[in-house]
């Protein structure tokens, strides 16, 4: 499965999510290749391509339209011509691109010369980031947060009417940048639904029912984590693990 994202030149969806706290949620789930396309030309697009490499495992696509769109009478011009919009593709190639491709304004020629410049590229040149082990990748819906394995989950907070309030009190109150959240039955679950789009920092997902943790894991809109205080079966983690992205500390 390959997805792809439209963003705007700060890196934000239209729904104000971060491109890369979706690279995180998605490659934690499993897709085969991430990327960006349409809204942006490829100047645009190599900057923000260029957050995304340091926290990529899989290939990276870039679609980037044929330059920033004008609109004269009342149609979209598109300014970057073909030998232009080829010339991106060893900086594509470098940030971790690896399927190219063009979208709004681009031409059979503006494909035509991109093949041509991909073919140039020697890939075998570019060494993959180096990533520390100690700093991993969680999200929230919007936002990428990044944790340690000794982080600091504070006060466990229970799914109550003041779910909400605790989470923003949590947040505020609280600098580890991580909470923890139990989830002990079903109304649990019904409450955490309606109330983690509060959640910016990074979450930690706690409960000692199995098929609880994974409808909070389907519930949940971001990558979350396991503090591995819990007695739930370790094979059962994994596979939260590999079909959610849960992250096992």
């Amino acid at each position: 499965m390959w997805v792809t994202f439209t963003c705007d030149e700060n890196g934000r969806t239209l729904s104000g999510t971060d491109v890369l706290a979706a690279l995180i949620v998605m490659q934690g789930m499993g897709v085969d290749a991430f990327g960006l396309n349409c809204s942006s030309g490829p100047a645009e697009m190599l900057e923000q391509m260029r957050r995304l490499t340091p926290y990529t495992t899989v290939p990276l696509i870039a679609k980037p339209n044929a330059g920033l769109p004008e609109t004269v009478e009342g149609q979209a011009v598109y300014h970057c011509p073909p030998e232009e919009f080829a010339s991106y593709a060893a900086g594509f190639a470098a940030a971790g691109v690896r399927i190219f491709g063009g979208c709004c304004g681009t031409t059979a020629e503006h494909v035509a010369a991109l093949r041509a410049a991909v073919e140039a590229v020697d890939f075998s040149a570019f060494v993959p980031p180096r990533r520390d082990p100690d700093v991993i990748p969680c999200a929230s819906e919007k936002e990428a947060r990044f944790i340690t394995p000794d982080i600091d989950v504070g006060e466990t907070i229970e799914c109550t009417s003041d779910l909400l309030e605790d989470i923003l009190e949590a947040e505020e109150n609280a600098p580890q940048g991580a909470l923890k959240i139990a989830i002990y039955d079903e109304d649990d679950l019904y409450t955490f639904a309606e109330n983690q789009y509060a959640v910016k920092d990074a979450l930690c997902l706690w409960t000692d029912v199995p098929e609880l943790l994974e409808q909070a894991l389907r519930l949940y809109q971001g990558r979350a984590f396991w503090d591995g205080t819990g007695e739930l079966e370790a094979a059962f983690l994994q596979e939260m693990a590999r079909k959610y992205g849960l992250v096992l500390l």
